[in-house]
């Protein structure tokens, strides 16, 4: 493939991954919203609490497995990249900085188990 052919799956890929963050982010935020104004807390009815908790969790899962699998196939594309003939200065930074992809998973699986372990502590303190 030629390095303008991968430069446009690259720039795909990079767009999944920001993507695929949007509904859980505003689903974080509702929920941020529910716990600051009082209406979600640890007197909160199980329920509702579990129902929270749920959504958290289903959407960390979905949102972890397409950041993990854009990240997968990023990785693919830049190791293609490394093989193009005569890559460019935009090329050679795509594939300097492919190494930050898995930092970038592992940190975003980690903030996402914080996310809800500091909401299950949150609503379910006595």
């Amino acid at each position: 493939m030629r390095e303008k052919d991968l430069l446009q799956i690259w720039n795909g890929q990079r767009s999944q991954r920001i993507n695929s963050q949007l509904g859980p982010t505003i689903l974080l935020a509702v929920i941020l919203i529910l716990v600051a104004t009082g209406k979600l807390n640890y007197k909160s009815p199980l329920d509702i609490k579990a129902f929270a908790i749920g959504l958290v969790t289903a959407g960390g899962v979905f949102s972890v497995t397409a950041m993990l699998a854009s990240i997968r196939d990023s990785r693919a594309l830049t190791r293609a990249m490394r093989e193009a003939s005569d890559i460019s200065q935009l090329g050679l930074s795509v594939v300097k900085n492919s190494g930050n992809l898995f930092f970038t998973g592992f940190l975003y699986i980690a903030l996402s188990l914080f996310n809800l372990t500091v909401l299950a502590i949150y609503l379910f303190k006595k």
